[in-house]
């Protein structure tokens, strides 16, 4: 077996099991995407279609991203780290995330994003158009948070898959995976530490991470 270390200083390494550099079929990886890029395409031609297309719309998208920021949070935080009591609730919350934290390169949860995922849309869109009055407006702030949704996908395959040589994203996977081998009660975002640091839920790493490969037993 290939085990991989991560230090967060130089007096304690946290070991961590199949957290291997691996190539992935990263097509399966984005699966829920697809779903959400054909909707999210077809909303904003209707919504240029109707002559809502300009800078007014970047403030839609801005909180359609915040949207999803606070989503991301809140679903990791109080729904999938969730201590439940009832064998269906613990079977639930095995195959949505418990299972990701047990094998966190496996496949697991991918059905279950886009099965958590849908309801948040179904309920966006017509609470946006509610708030602003305008089903454009609120397809415009719908894309917002799409986006943040690809976002998460894209930054959460780079945390497990990749070790990127730009610096904001090498920050996040050393997070993450703070997150996932040190602190599970911490470190709840991952595109964002925002609400980590407005929910006192942050914690800023020592220093960089260090990684070792030790041959296979």
């Amino acid at each position: 077996m290939t085990r991989l270390f991560l230090s967060e200083n130089a007096a304690s390494l946290i070991v961590i099991k199949r957290e291997v550099i691996v190539p992935v079929a990263a097509r399966r990886r984005f699966t829920t995407s697809y779903f959400y890029a054909v909707v999210v395409i077809c909303l904003g031609f209707v919504a240029a279609w109707a002559g809502l297309f300009s800078w007014s719309t970047v403030p839609l998208l801005a909180i359609g991203l915040f949207s999803w920021s606070l989503f991301e949070y809140v679903m990791h935080r109080f729904i999938f780290h969730y201590d439940a009591k009832s064998r269906l609730g613990r079977k639930f919350l095995y195959h949505a995330h418990v299972s990701h934290h047990e094998n966190p390169v496996g496949k697991s949860g991918l059905s279950s994003s886009l099965i958590l995922g849908l309801p948040i849309g179904a309920a966006y869109w017509p609470l946006a158009w509610a708030a602003t009055g305008s089903w454009v407006a609120a397809s415009w702030a719908f894309i917002g948070l799409a986006a943040g949704f690809f976002s998460y996908k894209w930054v959460h395959f780079q945390c497990h898959h990749r070790r990127s040589h730009v610096r904001l994203l090498r920050y996040l996977r050393h997070y993450h995976l703070l997150h996932h081998h040190k602190t599970p009660e911490l470190r709840f975002g991952v595109t964002s530490p925002l609400f980590d640091l407005v929910f006192g839920t942050f914690s800023a790493p020592s220093q960089r991470p260090k990684f070792s490969r030790i041959a296979p037993e």
